[in-house]
């Protein structure tokens, strides 16, 4: 009786131990290209708009960016969840932030849309930029940016 114990204990770790070296045998995860980030802002006379170089403090406009990445078949690995972050800062001071799941399972490119509320955007003038950045592993580069410039109401 213990040698069938110790036997069907050997097949059950044999079974297991299997299991472990196929995860252990799995690709690491494939890189992801950061093809574009294009961005425009909402208002509720002309809907959607390309982005102006320069913007006055206190326009209520919403901004949404559109950032694509890709998987390409060149790459190496498995498709693997990614996340993009985009971050809007003016100067040194970050004033939104948020993270979204990027998932491109076989070769092809994914469309992340982010809308950045008006009330979240910087007031005081200088120079705000938008930066999408891509997790890792990622084909270079992995991240872009969006910059305008905000002067003070007249």
């Amino acid at each position: 009786m213990h040698k069938a114990l110790a036997m069907l204990a050997a097949g059950y770790l044999a079974v297991v131990g299997g299991v472990v070296q196929a995860q252990e045998g799995e690709l690491p995860p494939a890189p992801y290209d950061f093809r574009t980030i294009e961005c425009g802002e909402l208002d509720n006379d002309a809907g959607y708009r390309p982005l102006r170089p320069s913007h006055v403090a206190g326009e209520d406009t919403d901004i949404l960016c559109k950032v694509t990445v890709a998987l390409s078949d060149k790459t190496k690995g498995s498709a693997k969840p990614h996340t993009v972050k985009l971050t809007v800062s003016h100067g040194t001071k970050v004033t939104y932030e948020q993270v979204r799941d990027a998932r491109v399972l076989s070769v092809g490119s994914r469309v992340l849309l982010f809308v950045i509320p008006a009330e979240k955007l910087p007031t005081e003038p200088g120079k705000v930029t938008i930066r999408a950045e891509l997790s890792k592993p990622v084909n270079k580069p992995g991240f872009q940016e969006v910059t305008y410039t905000l002067s003070s109401e007249d």
